[in-house]
């Protein structure tokens, strides 16, 4: 009875100190966590869906706007950004819009229409800097910036968001475990962006400081969906080669029933004066028997567009391009024609060319138009691959 009396003594004290060190630590934790938690930190950082992003050079604030370079938003945003130092003039393009920007102008064009900026472009140890947390319209985000933490929260507004309240305050922990560090307190009433469901008892959550990591779920209101997630729906074309000669007879043409018909005859030519010279012979009984036939048989128009001159002397800088993507822009809007097809037969300027693709496919993206663009050995697949809905073989 003695020797278990004294065993029992001795398990006693080991659980006691197992305790004692087990307090001592999670003070020690917290200790920590409260020193660095309450550090003001010295750079801006940028949190971009919920990925802490690693960027090149310094991030800006300026008179309440966040500055990026143009290296990062190159990196980030858009890989054919385009930056004419003679003009002092950046065009970028991402989903369906397409901006231009100079320096030290409180505006820029963005789908042809002007928009205010309440801080332009500007140049800075030799670095061109855009007015970041006024692109939102731009590269589709919405921003948040959190003064204390110094940190850009940016989210894509095609992504599903969801948000919930603290029932109390609570401890925002760095890992989904009773044990965990505290990332930082939250008060009782703050509203926490849900990223993910974690585990039984944990949710995935952002704080308004930008900082991530899970909260129990029983400290939080029932999540609630702010935005859905948001994909285009990408469509399996069929090109119908032989039925896109209005001329010839197309009625017997073989129509995949799994895919979606698409006929692309030339119906336009870019001029040297950059006006399009209108082929479609809109008023004969030909053009109208022929678009009778594709509705009737559930075949889009993608009209192809053609040139009678040199790329160099139609598409060289960004007004003569414009002027073209205008020209076309009301042309497809007039016939109400679905898509268009590139078809240059000569390129003497790739790269005028590429930039006419890559200016263009977002204005009529905004539409609902497809682009296309026919290969050939000038063109550059690779690189046009990524901007349009197609390449034609």
């Amino acid at each position: 009875m003695k020797k278990k009396k004294k065993i029992n003594k001795k398990m006693r004290r080991r659980i006691a100190l197992l305790i004692i060190v087990i307090a001592i630590i999670l003070v020690i934790k917290a200790i920590i966590g409260l020193i660095f938690s309450g550090r003001e930190p010295k750079e801006i950082t940028l949190l971009l869906n919920n990925n802490l992003v690693e960027i090149k050079n310094e991030i800006i604030n300026e008179n309440n706007t966040i500055y990026l370079s143009k290296d990062d938003i190159e990196a980030l945003f858009d890989s054919n950004l385009y930056y004419n130092e003679a003009e002092k003039e950046l065009i970028t393009t991402y989903n369906k819009h397409i901006a231009l920007l100079k320096i030290d102008e409180n505006f820029m064009v963005v789908n042809d229409s002007n928009v205010e900026l309440s801080a332009p472009m500007i140049e800075k140890s030799d670095k061109v800097y855009l007015p970041f947390s006024e692109m939102g319209i731009v590269y589709d985000l919405e921003f948040e910036y959190s003064e204390s933490s110094k940190r850009l929260i940016a989210d894509s507004v095609s992504k599903e968001k969801k948000t919930a309240l603290t029932l109390k305050k609570v401890a925002l922990k760095n890992k989904p475990s009773l044990f965990a560090s505290k990332v930082e307190k939250i008060a009782h009433g703050e509203y926490v962006t849900v990223i993910e469901d974690a585990s039984k008892k944990y949710f995935k959550v952002r704080s308004s400081r930008g900082n991530i990591g899970y909260i129990k779920k029983k400290r939080l209101s029932e999540p609630e969906k702010i935005r859905d997630n948001w994909e285009e729906e990408k469509v399996s074309v069929s090109i119908i080669k032989n039925a896109s000669d209005i001329s010839k007879d197309y009625s017997k043409a073989e129509l995949d029933e799994k895919k979606q018909n698409v006929v692309i005859p030339t119906f336009f030519y870019v001029e040297k004066n950059r006006e399009i010279l209108d082929k479609t012979g809109s008023g004969t009984e030909e053009f109208k028997n022929y678009m009778n036939w594709a509705k009737n048989n559930n075949v889009e128009v993608w009209a192809t567009l053609e040139n009678n001159t040199e790329v160099s002397n139609s598409l060289l800088t960004y007004t003569d391009r414009n002027k073209v993507i205008n020209e076309l822009y009301k042309k497809l809007v007039e016939y109400q024609f679905t898509g268009v097809n590139i078809n240059f037969k000569k390129i003497d300027d790739v790269n005028s060319f590429n930039r006419f693709i890559i200016e263009m496919t977002p204005r009529l993206k905004e539409l609902g138009i497809k682009v296309a663009v026919t290969d050939n050995e000038t063109i550059d697949k690779d690189k046009l691959s990524k901007v349009v809905d197609i390449i034609v073989e």
